[in-house]
């Protein structure tokens, strides 16, 4: 879980968020909104686990999972945001193979991607997790430090609005609710409530071995480098290059179909993407949501985030403030080209995006990013 997006949530509107889990492949079906995942043979051995709560539907957000089948190991990126979550991608692994896993790699320190980790090391005893060594430094100065606020208060008081809102079938704007309305919320509070237990088993486990550029993993004929390229979405995002199979898994450098851009570094995101954009890669495998087979959506993304900050410097320049400008960057454009019409993808842009990416450039602009929260 990624307590910031978490957050966010409270922000989407309610006639932007939809339950797709009928298009997912791999559902437990449960009453309790478990988010459901797809998983895609990339390359042989090569296995991606996408989730189906990339638009933070329900209660919350789980990472995508890469996992690598070698000869003799298992190495796996990304460990989902709770062990409840973990455990289902580690049921499919053992219908893969009998090999252990013997790497995890956390791309960055949002706990939707590392939360999971103890189920990891329950299953796999002696199990190493590989991380940035500032990821290290922010999962316990801002992950760690809001968990147990959000698991004892912060969910619950969640829970107690939407059951309120529900109980009195007025939305946000003042409009009664349609029976569609009706139906989500309920489907909200049913996810919210399965996702308080999951919370409350949360034992985290931190990486145990740390890098600062890169390590470089030989497993029979694959290589497999785990990468530091520079700040973006985070200032510790790795990412994990396959050259033999071309398969490059970016973390939340790239997340599909809403970018994050919580506690973001817009300027070196662009140069760190231009760098990942030197790889050959024929399948980018984003944090969250769609497997991409070329760089189309990767180039968009890079086009959008400068437009951003040449935006928020031209009207620091001109001495406005945040709120203003938040009025004054337009990136309507932009919005139309990666919601296409979606009204799930517009509230989740608009919360994901939107919001937190114009107040880094400000910041950015105004050369206060390092002294901010992440």
């Amino acid at each position: 879980m990624r307590l910031t997006a978490l957050a966010a949530i409270l922000t989407l509107p309610l006639g932007g968020w939809r339950d797709d889990a009928a298009s997912a492949s791999v559902r437990h079906e449960v009453a309790s909104q478990e988010p459901g995942f797809e998983r895609t043979e990339v390359a042989p051995g090569v296995h991606a686990f996408v989730f189906d709560n990339a638009l933070g539907e329900g209660a919350g957000v789980d990472g995508t999972a890469l996992v690598i089948i070698n000869s003799d190991d298992v190495v796996v990126v990304d460990a989902q945001g709770m062990p409840v979550t973990a455990r289902r991608v580690i049921a499919e692994i053992r219908k893969l193979t009998p090999k252990p896993v013997r790497i995890v790699v956390n791309t960055h320190w949002h706990g939707d991607h590392w939360l999971g980790n103890q189920a990891y090391r329950d299953a796999y005893p002696g199990v190493e997790f590989v991380a940035h060594a500032n990821m290290v430094a922010d999962a316990k100065a801002e992950e760690l430090s809001g968990l147990d606020k959000w698991r004892n208060t912060g969910l619950p008081a969640m829970i107690a609005d939407f059951e309120q809102r529900y109980a009195k079938g007025i939305r946000r704007d003042g409009k009664p609710y349609s029976t569609e309305d009706s139906a989500r919320v309920r489907a909200r509070i049913a996810s919210f409530k399965w996702a308080l237990p999951g919370l409350e088993e949360i034992t985290p486990v931190l990486p145990t071995r740390t890098i600062t550029d890169s390590l470089v993993l030989q497993r029979g004929e694959r290589t497999i480098v785990i990468q530091y390229l520079g700040r973006g979405n985070t200032r510790g995002d790795l990412s994990v290059w396959l050259p033999r199979e071309r398969v490059l898994a970016t973390g939340d450098l790239l997340v599909n179909p809403a970018p994050y851009a919580f506690g973001s570094y817009l300027g070196e995101w662009m140069v760190t993407l231009g760098r990942l954009h030197t790889l050959p890669a024929a399948v980018i495998v984003p944090g969250h949501g769609a497997i991409q087979r070329d760089w189309a959506y990767v180039d968009l993304f890079v086009e959008m985030l400068g437009s951003t900050l040449a935006q928020a410097r031209a009207a620091v320049a001109k001495g406005l403030d945040l709120e203003a400008t938040r009025k004054a960057v337009d990136l309507s454009a932009y919005r139309t080209r990666f919601v296409r019409g979606d009204s799930a993808v517009a509230g989740a842009f608009d919360a994901f995006y939107l919001a937190p990416a114009v107040e880094r450039a400000w910041l950015e602009a105004r050369g206060e990013l390092d002294k901010a929260p992440r």
